[in-house]
């Protein structure tokens, strides 16, 4: 399971701007990054009237897929709204790190957006979870308060209370796109004989990830 933090604050005080800054940083030092964004007013759009999967979804399908060699969307009508935990589990196996947009009334660790101009508290307190504030004034209060404009400070607080142990080296393997489960020493073995064999092929360098796709004719 991926870790889970909340990035939390009043409406339009930046939290998509900041986690624009904040998710490059993080994946710069090896860990993948998942998003959720928490729509609480049930705007939902992913799919464009018109188009395709908008008719098929307006035709009754519940579940819509759109699939391409690189990327794939989905909607889903539900009952009831998921939990992080339930989204976590279903969507994001082979992330580190999932920071949501929203969810301060969640359950997770939530880190606030403050700016001045907006507020002059936070909304949040550590009785709802919050760990620490970013913001451009000092908030007080009993977490600490980062710089809204040191991207690196948040990530840094992020790694050393979160992510620790979670930058090793990762391999997965998936066969016709389901994952295969492996054991440690599976996997060291796998990726020990993969990065020995091609470390003197020419342009190997220092790589931070490797691709490797292997199509079998049946």
């Amino acid at each position: 399971m991926p870790v889970v933090v909340s990035v939390v604050g009043t409406s339009k005080v930046g939290k998509t701007t900041f986690l624009e800054k904040l998710i490059p940083e993080l994946r710069r030092r090896g860990y993948r990054i998942g998003t959720i964004k928490h729509d609480v007013h049930d705007s939902f759009a992913l799919d464009q009237e018109g188009k395709d999967t908008w008719r098929h979804r307006q035709a009754g399908a519940e579940t819509v897929a759109i699939s391409s060699p690189s990327r794939v969307g989905l909607t889903k009508q539900v009952r009831e709204e998921l939990s992080l935990d339930s989204l976590a589990a279903l969507y994001f196996q082979d992330e580190d790190l999932v920071l949501t947009e929203g969810y301060k009334g969640g359950n997770r660790p939530k880190i606030e957006i403050c700016r001045k101009e907006r507020q002059t508290q936070p909304i949040c307190s550590e009785k709802d979870g919050l760990v620490a504030v970013v913001s451009d004034f000092p908030t007080g209060g009993g977490v600490p308060c980062l710089p809204l404009e040191d991207v690196g400070r948040v990530a840094d607080f992020i790694e050393e209370r979160f992510l620790e142990g979670r930058s090793e080296p990762k391999i997965v393997v998936r066969l016709d796109g389901k994952k295969l489960p492996m054991k440690s020493f599976v996997k060291d073995f796998v990726m020990g004989g993969i990065l020995g064999m091609i470390s003197a092929l020419r342009g190997y360098g220092e790589p931070s990830r490797v691709d490797i796709t292997i199509r079998i004719k049946r």
